[in-house]
């Protein structure tokens, strides 16, 4: 079984890892303390959440690191647990242990992992989820009068937006489903008589009580709270990541579906396949991107792959609503491209292009909720054609600069848009 190529180069390095060398202090079974770790870095943020993004936040983390900035990320978390924990603390993120990320020299595209073992009582800077928190079932599931909203010195910002594909067998023989069939397999399971999709235990999903990906997948499918409920056997704990890796070894795919992320879609393309989709009132189905070789997001970008939505990063906030937390504010504003942030060393757009999302500039349309219902949007910095020519490589775009102005429309990170 083949893996995604970001851990194409083995996953977690103990002692040979250690920043701080040999007189590190070790936490039981030799892996190293995340203080001694983060001894020497200028700035440190501890972050957990959705597994679904872990694609961006490896890469996001090997740039920081080599700029000074150390970002420890809980991994043994997922969207809405995540959130829930930070709102109560003092709680740490599931587990003590987090991850640091390295590029492997001479190979970006690939990473490697270490381990550190932080507090038990460690509160993260910030969490990132999939769906707003009313969306949770932590918020929808066990109060009554309705969602509960986030208390009021909380608050959730706005990241690049995601998708959520079904994904198959590479020798499945159809190429697309309806929202409807799809919202049919997941709250009815076998039973709904879908295609070849006849076995419950291979239907995955993930765990409702603390998956913001399955409370986007509901709501992407138009359901409300708590309808998508059926869980084939094996499902629970599965992550954006093992969720391929379940795909990929199933040995009846006749009868296997699932669903991930287009960050480890984007990553896996060679072991899985993803399945055209359908929307409500659409004519035609559609992937993420323009078809199954392209990165361009274009369909994501355009409102016609309607499973998607924002990444929407949740930390402390003061009197102003501004974040409270240094390290929050920054990797906010870093992941948002604000420029109001210290400038970074590297293009976080890049990234999001190679790793499977779209930054709210290369955005047509936008959504006020988790449903599949969209607006028209205009960045006031718009980089669709700079997003294009770093997913694909070519835009018909013309540059630009302060030197050689557009003829017409306004220049932005240049490109005449």
């Amino acid at each position: 079984m083949k893996h995604a190529k970001t851990l194409a180069v083995s996953g977690i390095l103990l002692a040979g890892a250690m920043i701080a060398g040999e007189s590190a202090a070790f936490a039981q079974g030799g892996i190293p303390l995340c203080s001694t770790v983060a001894s020497t870095y200028t700035k440190v943020i501890y972050m957990g959440g959705t597994t679904a993004v872990l694609p961006v936040i490896r890469h996001f983390g090997a740039q920081l690191k080599q700029a000074g900035v150390l970002l420890l990320w809980n991994e043994s978390t997922e969207g809405c647990s995540a959130v829930a924990n930070i709102v109560s603390p003092p709680k740490n993120l599931t587990r003590p242990t987090f991850s640091h990320y390295d590029e492997v020299a001479g190979a970006a595209s690939k990473i490697t992992i270490s381990n550190c073992i932080g507090g038990l009582d460690q509160v993260p800077d910030l969490v990132i989820n999939d769906t707003y928190w009313t969306s949770c079932f932590s918020s929808y599931g066990t109060m009554t009068g309705g969602a509960q909203p986030l208390n009021s010195n909380f608050k959730e910002f706005l990241g690049p937006v995601q998708g959520l594909v079904p994904i198959v067998a590479t020798t499945f023989y159809y190429d697309a489903m309806t929202v409807d069939e799809l919202l049919d397999v997941y709250a009815c399971g076998a039973k709904a008589n879908i295609l070849t999709f006849t076995d419950n235990s291979t239907i995955f999903n993930y765990d409702g009580t603390i998956s913001g990906m399955r409370e986007l997948w509901a709501r992407g499918l138009g359901a409300s709270n708590g309808q998508v409920t059926i869980v084939g056997s094996g499902s629970l704990g599965l992550t954006a990541e093992s969720m391929v890796s379940k795909v990929d070894s199933t040995t009846s795919p006749d009868t296997t579906i699932g669903y991930t992320s287009t960050e480890f879609y984007d990553e896996s393309r060679d072991v899985i396949r993803a399945l055209k989709v359908r929307g409500v009132n659409q004519l035609k189905a559609y992937l993420p991107d323009s078809d199954s070789t392209s990165l361009d997001k274009i369909n994501i970008r355009e409102g016609r792959y309607t499973i998607q939505g924002a990444l929407k990063f949740v930390t402390q906030v003061d009197s102003t609503g501004m974040p409270s937390n240094d390290g929050a504010k920054k990797i906010i504003y870093w992941m948002q491209g604000n420029p109001l942030a210290d400038p970074l060393p590297f293009d976080i757009n890049e990234i999001y292009a190679q790793r499977g999302v779209v930054p709210q500039c290369a955005m047509r349309v936008t959504k006020d909720s988790d449903l599949p219902v969209f607006r028209h949007y205009t960045d006031p910095s718009p980089c669709h054609c700079s997003f294009e020519m770093l997913a694909t490589g070519k835009t018909s775009c013309i540059p630009c600069s302060t030197a050689v102005p557009c003829a017409t429309g306004q220049c932005s990170h240049g490109y005449c848009e």
